[in-house]
């Protein structure tokens, strides 16, 4: 049945978006201007704008230019990022970062601290955090928490992360005992696709594939701007390919062990040389024949994989991240040629820009695209 109702909510919803990132965009640009260059009513825009004020997201900063006409002077729009923060939280192996932005991205206070051993400590930390941050509790939207392993993003529950040996746990439900704002909860390398999209490439794409390579190796797709989580949230596990070499090799992908893949390209298959993946590539910009071999392999075999990502989802832009990142500005171009041979199909192959920020900051990222899906912000 037709819904009406439901219909018109969402069209609400659509139009407070236009406005409001209009408003983010121009800087400054009166309420005439936002209807005109939109296509929607003057009553439209005023109402919208008028909500956005109150939720101090959209403030005048006085009157603008007259018309060329010489018409009245109408009152400029600014978005005030400082309206609002969100928390991310990268909860790691050993490592936790947590970061409390404005709505720009903008990082106001950041600490990394030891991983707690269990949820409550976790939550005890943070709420810390936000003691020793000194904002106003009432001025925080959200918070993005990021678990290396299986989470359940619909339901906020924690299904498997065996490195902290955290599993059937309800971080949600856990969170609102501490906190008033509301809590997300998403894998961590699906979060530093998001920040890595929001934060630090050149411009923001719809269609990217982000890949971790530290300890293991992960992925995460975004496709048509959407984070894509697959059945059972699990989209993007890239550690898992194999191939028929592998299976010659008796390597298999087993419950609890390292994938297949990531048994060839991560940081603990780099180790097993001897030498640190750092050392490793600074051995090969030396021309050293044992670390030419290595990471000769290592580029191979990444951009074969890469090259067949690109060929079933064609994404615009493929970001490399993680630990090993940092030592790869060396083999960047190779492998973007390596890729080019491989399949027609172009595709930007870039290094990420945030480093170890990228988890929380795109834990910050998600909140607020959940916000403004539920609540326009």
């Amino acid at each position: 049945m037709y819904n009406r109702t439901g219909s018109l909510d969402l069209i609400k919803k659509i139009n407070r978006n236009l406005v409001l990132d209009m408003i983010r965009n121009e800087k400054k640009i009166s309420r005439a201007l936002v209807a005109k260059k939109l296509g929607l009513s003057r009553s439209t825009v005023t109402s919208i704008v008028n909500e956005l004020i109150k939720k101090k997201f959209v403030v005048e900063t006085g009157l603008g230019d007259s018309t060329k006409e010489g018409g009245r002077r109408g009152i400029e729009l600014g978005f005030n990022p400082k309206s609002g923060y969100g928390i991310g939280v990268d909860i790691g192996r050993t490592r936790t970062l947590i970061v409390l932005t404005d709505l720009d991205g903008e990082i106001e206070y950041k600490e990394e601290c030891k991983t707690t051993a269990t949820v409550e400590e976790t939550l005890e930390l943070i709420q810390a955090f936000i003691q020793k941050s000194r904002i106003e509790k009432d001025r925080i939207l959200g918070m993005g928490i990021g678990l290396p392993g299986i989470v359940d993003s619909r339901e906020g529950v924690i299904l498997d992360v065996p490195a902290l040996n955290w599993g059937n746990i309800n971080l949600v439900e856990k969170a609102k005992n501490y906190f008033a704002f509301p809590v997300y909860v998403n894998n961590d390398v699906n979060f530093a696709a998001l920040g890595e999209r929001w934060l630090g490439s050149e411009g923001m794409t719809d269609n990217m594939f982000f890949i971790a390579i530290g300890t293991g190796v992960g992925g995460a797709i975004i496709a048509n701007g959407e984070l894509i989580e697959g059945y059972r949230y699990s989209a993007g596990e890239i550690n898992r390919f194999i191939d028929r070499e592998d299976l010659a090799r008796n390597r298999r992908n087993d419950p609890g062990e390292m994938g297949a893949f990531e048994q060839q390209i991560s940081a603990f298959a780099l180790e097993r040389s001897g030498i640190s993946p750092e050392e490793l590539f600074a051995r090969y910009t030396r021309e050293e024949p044992e670390a030419v071999r290595i990471i000769d392999g290592f580029v191979q075999y990444l951009s074969i994989t890469i090259a067949n990502i690109v060929s079933l989802l064609n994404p615009q832009r493929v970001i490399i991240g993680g630990g090993v990142s940092g030592s790869m500005s060396t083999v960047i171009e190779d492998i973007r040629k390596q890729v080019s041979d491989l399949t027609p199909i172009p595709t930007e192959i870039k290094l990420a820009r945030l480093g170890r920020d990228a988890g929380g900051l795109g834990a910050v990222a998600y909140v607020f695209q959940q916000l403004q899906d539920a609540e326009d912000l």
